[in-house]
């Protein structure tokens, strides 16, 4: 079964940059942005992150400051919320670039959807149940192209009047924040048909020889390792969080809210039909009642043959105390079985 996703731009939708970040110093998450993707996840949507990165074409840095600035960016996300990012892909083409060997209009540069595909491809994702975020035209474009819905991050009048792309966004809001609650709130409801004018179908993911292998030098950021099992936090992170941080955590808590409330509508259905331990439990206990009645049957059996006497239930034959016994324990059994299925049901 294919996987859900949201696929966000990097720059100004996670992190606030408003020019080229090659350096690892700069990284600083927008409010919310850390609270919304780890909400996200939860919901089961993969996280991936697309960015075009034009300063390693331009001369302004190269591939590793990327994938520094990258791995500080998912340092800070696990630290503020637990949050983890599935995969980062990013292009360092530009087709007017100073670089010779970056100097080309990539598939994966965005307006153009190759990420996206790759992605797919890559992580078994279903696109028409995707969504694309970010704060660009061309984001949208890009997600459009690939088949998903798509959220424009922005002032919603300026956004729509003034974009250059040709898609037009199916949502304009301010943060990454109002994303989430906007995904949380449309995630049940079906999609809009993919368009037709993809020139490869969302949902069949290229084949590796129909993928573009003529620029090694594109390459997914490896997924999320940011801390090891059993690694201490740095100082900062065991002092706590910072003022700042608090404090947007308390604001966008209803997002995780409604989080749980999604997960809890759209996995009801199979949690009724959960094979749970207490119905296992009560499964075993059925057995031994069952056990303790034929026991008793057996004993009322061998009892019909002794003679009973006036003062019988003073006077009774082993055999009949046997089969009494029994038929006690297996109305305990059954009282048993009859709580474990309630207090199975009742999770």
């Amino acid at each position: 079964m294919a996987n859900r996703a949201v696929f966000m731009d990097r720059d100004n939708t996670i992190i606030a940059n408003d020019g080229y970040l090659g350096d690892p110093a700069g990284v600083k998450l927008l409010p919310g942005a850390a609270t919304a993707i780890a909400s996200l996840r939860r919901l089961g949507y993969r996280i991936v992150v697309v960015s075009n990165q034009s300063g390693v074409a331009r001369g302004l840095f190269d591939e590793a400051a990327v994938k520094a600035v990258n791995d500080e960016m998912c340092r800070q996300l696990k630290r503020q919320a637990d949050a983890l990012v599935d995969a980062i892909y990013y292009s360092p083409h530009h087709p007017d670039a100073p670089v010779a060997e970056y100097r080309q209009d990539h598939p994966w540069r965005k307006p153009k959807p190759g990420m996206l595909l790759h992605a797919a491809g890559e992580l078994n994702l279903d696109l028409a149940q995707s969504w694309m975020i970010g704060d660009q035209p061309r984001d949208v474009d890009a997600g459009a192209a690939a088949g998903c819905r798509t959220i424009l991050l922005g002032n919603a009048p300026t956004a729509v009047a003034g974009g250059e792309g040709e898609a037009k966004p199916d949502f304009v809001v301010a943060s990454l924040a109002d994303a989430a609650r906007i995904i949380v709130r449309e995630g049940a409801n079906p999609p809009p048909e993919p368009p037709t004018a993809a020139a490869v179908s969302p949902q069949a993911p290229a084949a590796p020889e129909e993928r573009d292998t003529s620029a090694p030098v594109v390459k997914p950021h490896p997924p999320l390792q940011v801390l090891p099992a059993g690694a201490a936090p740095d100082a900062a992170g065991s002092a706590g969080k910072t003022a700042a941080e608090a404090t947007d955590s308390g604001d966008h808590l209803d997002i995780l809210e409604q989080m749980l409330q999604q997960l809890r509508h759209l996995n009801h259905g199979r949690h009724s039909h959960e094979f749970t331990r207490e119905m296992f439990l009560a499964a075993m206990v059925q057995f031994v009642s069952l056990l303790f009645l034929a026991m008793a049957a057996w004993d009322a059996v061998a009892a019909l043959n002794v003679p009973i006497d006036a003062n019988w239930w003073f006077n009774k034959t082993s055999e009949q105390l046997g089969a009494i016994e029994w038929l006690l324990a297996a109305l305990v059994g059954e009282v048993m079985v009859l709580a474990l299925l309630w207090m199975g049901q009742s999770k």
